[in-house]
């Protein structure tokens, strides 16, 4: 059931249920949960009452939204740790499933994805990105920032966009001498 915005919830079951449409439209967290019933409900006692019966039925679970937000997290390809751990800050996940969730992005997977990002990046043909100046390695390693990904992670991705120009350059030496 759906409320119009300028009705007020004042008992119990109305904000259970109000409370229940949220949660059957999408996983919620309790900061979040809690500031869209404060919208339409000014008493805190009714507000946290509904989130303890939430809690009571595992309708309302903390560890279940945080790995929620990770999986959708996960399908963005091109995303490093820092961008994950950001997300999880944007969304109001609980501080003591961060560091959970963050464990659950291990180094190898980070470390695909910001070959995947350079990858993207290259698919582009944009000369801005070109490793063979400083100046292209740089923006290079600015992009990967911008995702996301740490200083190692960047080091990573600077080594394989400078293993890939030296295979090109060597492919292209190759080709010059067999003429």
């Amino acid at each position: 059931m759906f409320r119009n915005a300028s009705r007020s919830l004042t008992t119990a079951e109305e904000v259970y249920e109000y409370a229940l449409d949220l949660l059957d439209r999408r996983e919620h967290g309790e900061k979040e949960l809690v500031q869209k019933l404060q919208r339409y409900c000014s008493s805190v006692e009714l507000i946290r009452e509904t989130v303890k019966r939430l809690k009571a039925s595992n309708l309302l679970n903390e560890e279940r939204y945080a790995t929620r937000v990770f999986e959708a997290w996960r399908r963005k390809k091109n995303y490093g740790r820092l961008h994950l751990q950001a997300e999880l800050l944007k969304k109001q996940v609980d501080e003591t499933y961060i560091p959970v969730v963050l464990q659950m992005l291990t180094n190898e997977e980070e470390c695909q994805r910001v070959e995947d990002a350079y990858l993207q990046v290259m698919k582009r043909y944009d000369k801005k990105y070109d490793c063979s100046t400083e100046k292209g390695a740089a923006a290079l390693a600015r992009y990967f920032a911008a995702r996301g990904f740490g200083p190692s992670m960047i080091r990573i991705g600077l080594s394989k966009a400078k293993a890939d120009l030296e295979k090109f350059q060597r492919s292209v030496d190759d080709t010059e001498a067999e003429k």
